[in-house]
């Protein structure tokens, strides 16, 4: 055998013979700990409980391994306590804000509900005021109308929904009435769709007619009607007053044209002061008197709403205001009869 290989055996040999006695030793070691380890668990603990009066004392034994055991279950059960706690407060904190959300949705519920019935009352009202409209159109002139609008919501059922539908889920019943109000308005559009033809046909004659309130802005208020009224300036005598006086009780408001037309006149006098004179179609002419200044001049054409002058104190006044006359052809007409104005604005 060479050389170099017989020494290679011999060193191999060493450091097997080596690793034999290593782990032999470990397995030694091994077997020591085990023993130290058991010997050590199984030593016993004496707890002993002496009662102060007469009888006897008792002692219990307790290993350190019962001890070590009784340790580990108690950890695992406070740990598991600790978890179902936490589980149980996280679960807790989301009833209650599941609780919070229930709640907000029953209100929410309510109130729909409450929307609902003035939705309801409301369509009740537009169905009214719609028939008033439909028929005033239809005897205006528009016989080619349809249907009114109690057929319409009839047809769609709205009558029925007004008085409620039976139904054992609340919120279903009141989607299905939302739904059915839908339906009727949406069916009641070609009736509008003719009233507004007909308005429009008719927009022209609504501005040649003197209807709208003379001061800007709806202002002011009548300080004395048209007819027998006491003569401010003759206590005690009656005249023919022809026309109405509204007051701003101040001096610069505009002035409208109350339709559309031509002024013929303007003009001063000791009676109405500053004055401008409107003729309008079908035979109308109004006169605005006591102006502070002009804004049209004669012969100028003007539309419904136009600024033709500013509210003054000239002629023979007991302070600022305007008088307004509406004739028809040569007969005095009460300006009331056209002005469209709400109760409040002359009283």
């Amino acid at each position: 055998m060479p050389e170099g290989l017989r020494r290679f055996k011999e060193t191999e040999k060493r450091w097997y013979e080596r690793l034999v006695q290593g782990l032999a030793s470990g397995a030694d070691l091994a077997r020591v700990a085990v023993r130290r380890f058991s010997a050590w668990g199984r030593t016993r603990f004496v707890l002993a409980w002496i009662p102060q009066s007469e009888k006897p004392a008792r002692k219990f034994e307790i290993s350190r391994f019962s001890l070590i055991a009784m340790g580990v279950v108690l950890i695992f059960l406070v740990s598991f306590a600790a978890f179902s706690v936490s589980a149980y407060s996280a679960t807790a904190l989301k009833a209650a804000a599941l609780n919070v959300q229930l709640t907000k949705a029953r209100q929410n519920i309510d109130q729909m509900r409450e929307s609902t019935e003035n939705l309801l009352s409301e369509t009740a009202k537009f169905q009214e005021k719609l028939d008033k409209v439909v028929n005033l159109a239809r005897s205006k002139g528009k016989p080619d109308l349809q249907q009114n609008t109690g057929d319409i919501l009839k047809a769609a059922g709205l009558t029925d929904l007004i008085s409620g539908q039976p139904s054992d889920d609340p919120v279903s019943r009141d989607v299905l009435r939302l739904n059915g109000i839908a339906e009727a308005l949406d069916k009641s559009l070609p009736a509008l769709d003719d009233i507004v033809n007909v308005l429009a046909g008719q927009k022209d004659i609504m501005t040649e007619v003197p209807n709208i309130w003379p001061v800007k802005g709806n202002l002011g208020h009548i300080t004395m009607y048209f007819g027998q009224n006491e003569n401010p300036f003759a206590k005690g005598q009656w005249y023919l007053h022809t026309g109405i006086d509204i007051s701003t009780n101040r001096v610069g408001d505009p002035i409208l044209a109350t339709a559309d037309g031509k002024v013929i006149d303007i003009h001063y006098d000791a009676s109405l002061g500053n004055s401008i004179t409107i003729q309008h179609s079908h035979g109308f002419t109004t006169r605005y008197g006591h102006l502070r200044s002009f804004a049209v001049k004669k012969g100028q054409r003007v539309s419904q709403g136009d600024v033709i002058g500013y509210l003054g104190n000239t002629g023979q006044t007991t302070g600022p205001h305007l008088h307004y006359e509406v004739y028809l052809g040569t007969s005095l007409i009460d300006p009331l009869r056209f002005l469209s104005i709400h109760k409040e604005y002359h009283e």
